[in-house]
C-alpha cells in the first residue's frame, strides 16, 4: 500500500499492490482514511499490509483490517533511516571533524620541496617561454610521481587532465641543447660531408674503370 501524485501536491491517490504476484491491484481515488478502510472491508482476507509510515494508512488498515500484520517495506525503512542520520549529522555538525584529505596534504609537502634548475641567460637562446613550461611540467609531474603522488593528485595540484600527465609520463626528458635552429638547417654540412664523400667514391670508380680499359 502506497500513494502516488496525480497532480503533486494538491491531489493523490493510493496504490495497492499484490506482495505475491507484484502487480497493482486496485486504485483507489484518494489516500483518505474513509476510502481506504472501505476498500479494506470490502476485500475481507487480508492477512499482511506492507506500507510507509504513514499515519493515515495506518489508521486506515487498523479499522478497515483489523486482524492485518502491519510490515515496512525495505524500501521506506532505508529513507526513514537515512532521514534520521541526515537530522542527526546536521544537528551535530559542530562536533564533527573536516574530513582528512591525505592525498592533498601530500601534494602540497611535495610541492614545497621541489626545485627547478634556472634557465642561464648567458650564451645563445637555448629555451623559450613554451619550452621552459614544457620542462617545468616534466620536472614536476615526475617529482611528484617519486614522491608517491597518484596520477589523480598530480593533475589536481597542477591543474592537468589525467591524460595529459600520462602524456607527460610516456614523454622523455626533454632537451633544449644546442642553437634555437636546431632543425635540419643545423645538420646542413653533415649532409654535404655526406654527399661530398659520395661523389669522390664515384669519381673514384669511374677513373678505376678508365685504367682498366
Amino acid at each position: 500500500m502506497d500513494e502516488f501524485a496525480l497532480r503533486k501536491v494538491h491531489n493523490y491517490g493510493t496504490i495497492l499492490i499484490d506482495i505475491e504476484t507484484r502487480r497493482p491491484v486496485d486504485l483507489p481515488p484518494d489516500r483518505t482514511i474513509s476510502t481506504v478502510a472501505r476498500w479494506l472491508a470490502d476485500h475481507p482476507g487480508v492477512e499482511v499490509i506492507c506500507r510507509d509510515r504513514s499515519a493515515a494508512h495506518a489508521e486506515a488498515a487498523r479499522i478497515g483490517a483489523p486482524e492485518a500484520v502491519h510490515v515496512a517495506d525495505r524500501w521506506h525503512i532505508w529513507s526513514n533511516l537515512a532521514e534520521a542520520v541526515e537530522k542527526t549529522v546536521v544537528q551535530h555538525r559542530a562536533l564533527l571533524r573536516e574530513p582528512h584529505d591525505s592525498a592533498a596534504v601530500q601534494v602540497s609537502a611535495a610541492m614545497e620541496t621541489l626545485e627547478f634548475e634556472p634557465i642561464s641567460a648567458a650564451g645563445p637562446r637555448t629555451a623559450g617561454r613554451l619550452s621552459d613550461r614544457i620542462r617545468e611540467q616534466h620536472s614536476a609531474v615526475h617529482a611528484l610521481l617519486d614522491k608517491g603522488v597518484g596520477l589523480r593528485a598530480i593533475g589536481r595540484e597542477l591543474g592537468l587532465a589525467r591524460n595529459t600527465v600520462r602524456s607527460v609520463l610516456r614523454r622523455l626528458a626533454p632537451k633544449f641543447e644546442g642553437s634555437p635552429c636546431s632543425g635540419p638547417a643545423s645538420q646542413a654540412p653533415r649532409v654535404h660531408a655526406r654527399s661530398g664523400d659520395g661523389r669522390s667514391e664515384r669519381a673514384g670508380r669511374r677513373r678505376s674503370l678508365q685504367k682498366a680499359s
